[in-house]
């Protein structure tokens, strides 16, 4: 049965978070449907060339995203982790290259280096917002917004890499006595269940963009998925989701005008509610 926007309506609870898991399926739907409606009947050269190179990170990301979901089911949560990183890189670099997809997916296929990519993950995101300013024609951008928005991948990349407060918090040794520590588990409990959940909704959305960016630029309706985006957007805000330890952080880490601006937004949003 595929699910509709419709039925998201129906799934909002504030008691068990059904919403997200529902959320998760509807996009991962749209993924696997991704290449319906594409024009191909009438591209140039350059074009088929940029629309492989797409098709290969939507091909990636409905991998990863899969691969997400049956990880954070099971519990694993440092391996969902790295895989949630790769993922919305993924997502990012595609929402690059779709800015200019012929001569973009052209540098994509012309590097040949190992151990760099051809654009930075931080240049990727400011160059992203960048054209969604464009896109919007208005040209406006909110304070920090490239921090805030990379503020997600550094959290990733800190489960990704085995930060230490990380890995300690979700492996917390005083929770197990030696003989269950040392062995093979998952490592969630109860208190990580909306962990899990932030976890995965980051990644959905923005893999989501980069599917509307790509519709917007080789399909022939992109309506939808915006109309999609917009719903999602409105109907996460009515579940409150309880930072988890593993994301929290200080002034220590962050120049203090960035925090002051951070902790107004959460102001903000406790208000709009």
């Amino acid at each position: 049965m595929e699910l509709t926007i419709k039925d998201l309506e129906l799934v909002v609870n504030d008691q068990n978070k059904t919403l997200y898991s529902s959320i998760y399926d509807i996009i991962l739907l749209q993924f696997e449907d991704a290449l319906r409606n594409t024009d191909v009947g009438n591209l140039t050269e350059e074009r088929k060339s940029a629309l492989g190179t797409c098709a290969i990170y939507l091909n990636s990301l409905v991998e990863l995203l899969h691969t997400l979901r049956e990880l954070m089911d099971k519990g694993y949560i440092e391996s969902g982790g790295a895989v949630a990183t790769a993922c919305w890189e993924r997502a990012i670099t595609l929402r690059k290259i779709l800015i200019n997809p012929e001569l973009n997916a052209q540098i994509h296929t012309d590097h040949e280096l190992a151990k760099k990519t051809p654009w930075s993950i931080y240049d990727m995101v400011c160059d992203v917002l960048a054209n969604e300013g464009k896109v919007k024609k208005n040209g406006s951008k909110r304070p920090y917004e490239e921090k805030i928005f990379y503020l997600q991948y550094t959290f990733l990349s800190s489960i990704k890499h085995g930060n230490p407060h990380t890995i300690s918090y979700l492996y917390r040794p005083g929770y197990s006595s030696d003989e269950k520590l040392f062995r093979f588990k998952p490592n969630d409990s109860f208190e990580d269940k909306d962990l899990k959940i932030y976890i995965k909704m980051i990644v959905a959305d923005n893999a989501l963009d980069a599917l509307i960016d790509y519709s917007k630029a080789f399909r022939t309706e992109h309506n939808v998925l915006k109309e999609l985006s917009g719903q999602i957007d409105s109907l996460i805000c009515e579940v409150e989701l309880d930072v988890p330890p593993i994301l929290r952080t200080t002034p220590e880490e962050m120049t203090q005008d960035y925090w002051d601006h951070l902790v107004e937004l959460g102001k903000k949003r406790k208000f709009s509610r």
